[in-house]
C-alpha cells in the first residue's frame, strides 16, 4: 500500500510486527480452481488475521501515547490472544474482557495463550454484560488506555486488510496465483472485509469480496455484523484515506452471505463439519466458530464454478506448544463480573 501510495507512509503509523507476505497456494485435492491465502502463517508463535491489523492499531496505540490497551471477545478470542502477545512484545499493558462461548479445544488453548503472554483476563458472562462493561469502564477518560473494538474492528485495524490486497496482488503479478473470481473470508467484526473490500478498489483486484457472517448480526436491537456496519466501517476508513492525502475510488458495497451461520455463534454447522474434514485432509486446519462455514462456502463455489476460487484462510495453525517455549509466563491475571 505503501509502495502504491506514498503519501501514506507518513500519515498512517505502522509498525512491521507480522512475518508477511504470508504464502497463497493451491488446496490440493479440491480442484484446481481452488486457492488458499495461508494468513494462518502470519507470525512465528501465533498467526491469523488479526496480526495484520495490530501492525497499524499498535503503531496507533504507540503514536497516541497510550500504554495500556482494553479489549474484549468470547472466551475463545484469536484477537485477544494476537493483541496479548503484541502488546507484550511492545512493552503494552492488556487487558481482554471476555463472555462465554461454547467449550473447545480453542477455548481452552487460547486462554492459556492470553495467560502465558500476561494478559489481565475480567470474565464478564453473557456478551450483553461484556459489551456493558467495555462501554462503561471507569477508565475511558483515562489519556493512557486504547479502547479496542471486538476482532481489532477499527479504522486502524481496516488499514491492515487494504494492506493485504497489495500484497496478493504482487503476487498475482509475479506469478504466484491466477486472479480469484471470488475471494470468501469469514466475517465476526467487519474490519477484515471491509479492508479487503477497500483494497481490492484500491490495488485494481478485480474479485469479488465475498463475507460469511460467522457473529450474531445484532445484540438486541443493535445491529453489530451485518452490511450497514460493513459499509460505515468502510466509509470512516476512506475518509480517513482521505485525510491523509487519499482520493478512494468508488467502493462497491460490502457482500455478506448469512446463509452458512447456522444455529449460533460457536455452534458447529454440518457445512462446517464437512469443510473442516476435507479441509484437513489437504493438512490445513479449521474451527467451527469462524473458518469451517467460511470454508464451507467457498468449497461450494469452487465445486459448482471452474472459475479460480480463493479463501482467505485467517485461523492460527502455530501450536499451543509453540507458545509455552517462546513466551514467558508472565503469570494468570484473572478477575471475575
Amino acid at each position: 500500500m505503501f509502495d502504491s501510495y506514498p503519501q501514506l507512509s507518513g500519515a498512517l503509523p505502522w509498525l512491521p510486527l507480522a512475518d508477511l507476505p504470508t504464502p497463497v497456494e493451491p488446496v490440493s485435492g479440491i480442484g484446481s480452481n481452488a486457492w488458499i491465502k495461508r494468513d494462518d502463517l502470519s507470525h512465528a508463535v501465533y498467526g491469523g488475521n488479526k496480526l495484520r491489523k495490530l501492525e497499524f492499531i499498535l503503531a496507533d496505540v504507540l503514536a497516541r501515547g497510550k500504554t495500556h490497551v482494553i479489549t474484549f471477545g468470547a472466551t475463545g478470542t484469536n484477537h485477544g490472544v494476537a493483541t496479548a502477545m503484541l502488546c507484550q512484545q511492545l512493552g503494552l499493558r492488556c487487558t481482554v474482557l471476555l463472555f462465554e462461548q461454547p467449550p473447545s479445544t480453542t477455548v481452552r488453548d487460547n486462554l492459556t495463550r492470553m495467560r502465558h503472554f500476561g494478559a489481565e483476563l475480567q470474565f464478564c458472562g453473557s456478551l450483553a454484560n461484556t459489551v456493558r462493561h467495555y462501554y462503561l469502564h471507569p477508565k475511558r477518560l483515562s489519556r493512557r488506555h486504547y479502547f479496542l473494538f471486538a476482532g481489532g474492528s477499527n479504522v486502524a485495524g481496516t488499514m491492515g486488510f487494504i494492506n493485504a490486497v497489495f500484497e496478493l496482488r504482487q503476487q498475482i503479478d509475479t506469478g504466484q496465483c491466477p486472479l480469484p473470481s471470488q475471494i470468501f473470508v469469514p466475517v465476526g467484526s467487519s474490519a477484515t472485509l471491509a479492508g479487503l473490500t477497500v483494497g481490492a478498489a484500491l490495488a485494481g483486484v478485480e474479485s469479488d469480496i465475498i463475507g460469511i457472517r460467522v457473529a450474531p448480526s445484532h445484540l438486541g436491537i443493535i445491529p453489530t455484523c451485518t452490511p450497514a456496519t460493513v459499509n460505515q466501517l468502510i466509509r470512516q476508513t476512506c475518509a480517513a484515506l482521505t485525510k491523509a492525502g487519499l482520493s478512494p475510488p468508488t467502493i462497491p458495497t460490502a457482500k455478506l452471505v448469512d446463509s452458512y451461520y447456522g444455529d449460533g455463534y460457536g455452534v458447529a454447522s454440518t457445512a462446517g463439519s464437512r469443510a473442516t474434514e476435507k479441509f484437513a485432509e489437504c493438512g490445513i486446519t479449521l474451527d467451527q466458530t469462524y473458518t469451517a462455514k467460511a470454508a464451507a462456502a467457498f468449497l461450494d463455489a469452487a465445486r459448482q464454478s471452474t472459475d479460480v476460487q480463493l479463501y482467505w484462510h485467517t485461523l492460527n495453525s502455530r501450536p499451543v506448544e509453540r507458545v509455552l517455549e517462546r513466551s514467558h509466563d508472565a503469570g494468570p491475571k484473572t478477575r471475575w463480573f
